[in-house]
């Protein structure tokens, strides 16, 4: 008996000390969500998805982005003017679009190679992780920026070779606002995100086509 109950204790602290590494280092959690995807990508198939086995991966990638704050910084100085209930509306369609388009890239980066994190700063609640992504032949650089949410990391920008997505969603919505309407954006959005739907249901050769 006092065996059991030791060997339950080892267990118990180990996976505290796995937790407290996950929530302390940002690679860690980052490398985490990766064999967490690279477990289910590794028993399906090679050529296509079953719905189930897309639905499963695309959860377990999405589960490391805050989609709020990246929807906040998507709208930049625009998401003060909206009310909660636009807010929601912008935050549930732009998000679902980014879970899309984030299964598509993260599950060709597993596929083609491992994600390779060289660095992390840690400053209080916030981190910087640099990474090299493989891509075919060549390698790209991915700044991934992180923030605890209730303690917990989560993404809310990559910067790909430089460029950050959230500032180019910024930029390229707030040139749409200012020409069509936070209205018209909305009607854009909607639509791009039930051609990405479509797509699944019967992928086109070309893939989909954004604004």
């Amino acid at each position: 008996m006092k065996t059991l109950w030791c060997t339950a204790w080892v267990a118990l602290c180990t996976a505290a000390a796995s937790a407290t590494a996950e929530d302390d280092d940002p690679i860690v959690f980052l490398k985490s969500h990766d064999a967490e995807v690279q477990a289910v990508l590794a028993e399906a198939p090679a050529d296509s998805l079953p719905s189930a086995v897309r639905e499963e991966i695309k959860k377990h990638i999405n589960a490391a982005f805050d989609f709020r704050e990246l929807s906040r910084l998507a709208l930049g100085d625009h998401w003060a003017d909206r009310s909660l209930a636009e807010r929601d509306h912008f935050v549930e369609t732009f998000s679902s679009i980014i879970r899309e388009q984030n299964f598509d890239s993260f599950s060709r980066y597993y596929r083609e190679g491992e994600i390779r994190y060289e660095s992390a700063e840690v400053e209080e609640d916030a981190a910087v992780v640099q990474a090299l992504v493989p891509v075919r032949d060549e390698q790209i650089e991915i700044e991934y920026k992180l923030h605890r949410v209730e303690g917990v990391w989560r993404i809310y920008d990559l910067v790909i070779d430089g460029v950050s997505t959230a500032e180019g969603n910024r930029r390229r919505y707030a040139r749409y606002i200012e020409k069509n309407g936070y209205e018209k954006l909305i009607v854009q959005l909607d639509k791009q995100l039930a051609r990405l739907r479509e797509a699944v249901l019967s992928p086109p050769s070309g893939g989909a086509t954004e604004d």
